[in-house]
Formats: structure tokens, sequence, C-alpha cells
């Protein structure tokens, strides 16, 4: 297991006001905070350089890491039917505030990606090799004729061009502030978000790994590691309840599906030692989630 990862609390999940959420946080356990840019008090990318002096003062009275400002793009990101100018002029206000703040890190969530390729891996055939000495009689002409493997997936080269270039305008900005940024998205795959980081070479760009979006994917959490594990800048501790056709229901950590232990172990392997932040905001009660959530983190980290 890790020997020590920072355990820090969506802000918003504790409360609206910074005032009032920071103590909450420090009398809790929590080693830090990650605030969010659009929340009510305070409005990041609005405090004038006084306010941001403030929350830094804050901060500091609390004894509490600032380990990232998140960035919600919504379900569409910086696909082609937004305005992406706007976005892009937020992602660079919140990185503003974030170097005002010295803070390390800035995560988005990019909405819908472009699928990845599919690539359809043929099943060995049994042999009678494979099962030792076992021998099978010659296989029986089947009546059907087997089931079509999956389309190739249709790439739109509109749509790919598109991301490209808002990808290497958001590249552009974090290179600017010289800040790392930290990628997911909660409505595509592993292997969607993989593939976009394939094709704009970006040393700024790493992963926000989303706990619970682990148990929606088709890959597992050992393909998920091999592929991004080394990417990984900051997690995003979320459980949940796996359902049917990869649905899942929030839940507190410790009482969902997660695999807690292999994926620390997972982090481990990668030489991970940054943020984990405890995100309860979808629970109906987030500040004890976030708490109880908390209390589970360092059982499984002893």
């Amino acid at each position: 297991m890790p020997s020590r990862l920072s355990l820090s609390v969506w802000a918003p999940a504790l409360g609206p006001e910074l005032r009032t959420l920071l103590p909450q946080a420090r009398q809790a356990g929590f080693d830090g905070v990650q605030l969010d840019d659009a929340s009510r008090s305070p409005h990041l990318a609005s405090l004038s350089s006084s306010g941001r002096r403030e929350v830094r003062n804050l901060l500091h009275t609390y004894n509490l890491q600032l380990t990232g400002i998140r960035v919600d793009l919504g379900a569409d990101g910086l696909g082609p039917t937004v305005d992406v100018d706007q976005a892009l002029d937020r992602i660079d206000r919140t990185f503003a505030a974030a170097a005002e703040l010295a803070c390390p890190l800035v995560c988005i969530d990019l909405g819908r990606l472009p699928p990845a390729q599919r690539i359809v891996k043929p099943k060995p055939k049994v042999t009678a090799q494979m099962l030792g000495v076992l021998i099978l009689p010659d296989p029986i002409q089947a009546t059907e004729p087997d089931p079509e493997p999956h389309a190739p997936t249709t790439i739109n080269p509109a749509i790919t061009s598109h991301w490209q270039q808002a990808m290497g305008q958001l590249g552009e900005i974090a290179d600017r502030y010289g800040a790392m940024l930290a990628l997911s998205s909660a409505l595509s795959s592993f292997a969607a978000l993989s593939s976009l980081l394939k094709q704009i070479d970006c040393p700024w760009f790493g992963v926000d790994l989303d706990c619970s979006g682990i148990l929606r994917d088709e890959w597992s959490m050992d393909e998920i590691f091999d592929t991004l594990g080394q990417q990984v800048r900051h997690v995003r501790a979320r459980d949940a309840v796996k359902g049917e056709d990869r649905r899942t229901k929030p839940a507190i950590i410790g009482r969902g599906d997660v695999r807690w232990r292999d994926l620390l172990s997972h982090l481990d392997s990668a030489g991970y030692h940054g943020a984990v932040t405890i995100d309860s905001g979808e629970l109906s009660d987030s500040q004890s989630g976030a708490v109880a959530g908390l209390k589970q983190l360092k059982v499984f980290l002893e």
C-alpha cells in the first residue's frame, strides 16, 4: 500500500461557505481540500487578488493543503456543439486563480469524448495441447455461422480534428501557467480518454482517476492501470454499487463494489503519491458520507 497519500475532500461536499467548511475538514482529519471553480463561495474566477489572499490565509489557518481546483464543463465539454473559446476562457481564468493560490493542479471533466477505435481480439481456439493429455475429437462443423464481430468504430474526421485543436489550445494554456492538468470523462470510457491523450503529446496532461468510473468501464482495473497508471495525477475517490449494464448507484466509500485495497496497491505500483480526494457530492448526506469515507480509506491504508 502507498505509505503516504494526501487525503483531501471536495469542498462543496461539506458545504457552500469556505469559512465554515474548512474547520469541519480540519476537525474530521482531512489533509486538504479541492475547491470548485464554480462554487458559490468563493467563486474563484471572480475573486480579486485580496479575496484570493484571504482564501490562502484561511487554508493556512486550518493547516489544510489546496490539492486542486475542479472544473466541470458539462456533458458536451469541449465538443463541437459548444462555444470552445468561452470554455477555454473559463479554464484560463481558473488557471490564473490556481497560480495566485499556489495550487498545483487543475482537474477537468471533459464531458463526452469521441469514441476510441474498437480493436476486436479473436478468441483463441481450444486445442488438445492446451488441455494436456485430454484428446479432443475433431470438432463438429457448426450448422450456424459464427456471430459477426463488433463492427469497427466509425470515427468522424471532423470531430477528431475539432478535439485535437481544442486540446492543443488547452495544452497551450497549461504550458503558459506551467501547471498540471488532470483530465477525466464521466460520460466516456477510459479507452476514449487514453486515445485522446495519445493524440495530443502534452507534458502537462495527466489523468484524474474516477474510482467509481472503473465499475462502469469495459476495461478491467488491471487494463486501466496498465494503460494509464503512469499518467494518474489525481484520484477522485468515489464508491458505487454496480448493477446491470454497468449502471451504478453512489455509495459511501467501503460500502460499494470498488476494490479499494487492489486499487491502492495499483497506485503504489504506479508510484503515485499525490492527492486522493473524497467526493461524496452524489450522496444524500454528503457531509457524513465524506467523513465516513475518510475513516474507511484510512483503514484500507493501514
